[in-house]
């Protein structure tokens, strides 16, 4: 059985379109993402973040779905696994931590700050209905509850 970064490495192989250098990094994204859930340094309040990213990567109907755009539709996925990751530097104060468990070929940190800045370019406004998706405000803020 194949996991889900070989079957995504297979999803991408062969485009060649807008952002294929940020495309091809869809699998070691969500590498990363799973090695931290099994780094015992990882912090566990940061847990509930990094599984709703791992599953935004999974679930077929998001905000721009690769059923429709196909590779292409990679680029929310990607954008959310960045704007985790740098919630996580920023929580935990440690380059270390995301760069231990990175097993891409391009250098971790000046990728993500490259996706981070073409925001615009690759979500265009779909930064806050991204992040309420997610419930990226529950995650982040535990003293808050649904009613």
């Amino acid at each position: 059985m194949k996991t889900f970064d070989q079957l995504l490495e297979e999803d991408i192989a062969m485009y060649e379109g807008r952002h294929d250098d940020l495309i091809y990094q869809a699998p070691a994204l969500y590498r990363l993402l799973t090695h931290l859930l099994d780094d015992p340094l990882f912090p566990q309040r940061l847990r509930p973040l990094v599984l709703a990213g791992i599953a935004y990567f999974i679930l077929p109907a998001d905000i721009i779905p690769e059923d429709i755009h196909g590779p292409y539709g990679y680029l929310d996925d990607i954008f959310l696994c960045a704007f985790i990751l740098e919630h996580i530097l920023r929580e935990t104060g440690s380059e270390e931590l995301l760069l231990e468990n990175w097993d891409g070929e391009a250098p971790l940190l000046p990728l993500l700050q490259d996706i981070l800045t073409q925001e615009k370019e690759l979500i265009g406004d779909q930064r806050e209905l991204l992040l309420r998706y997610i419930g990226y405000e529950y995650l982040t803020k535990p003293e808050k509850r649904i009613s």
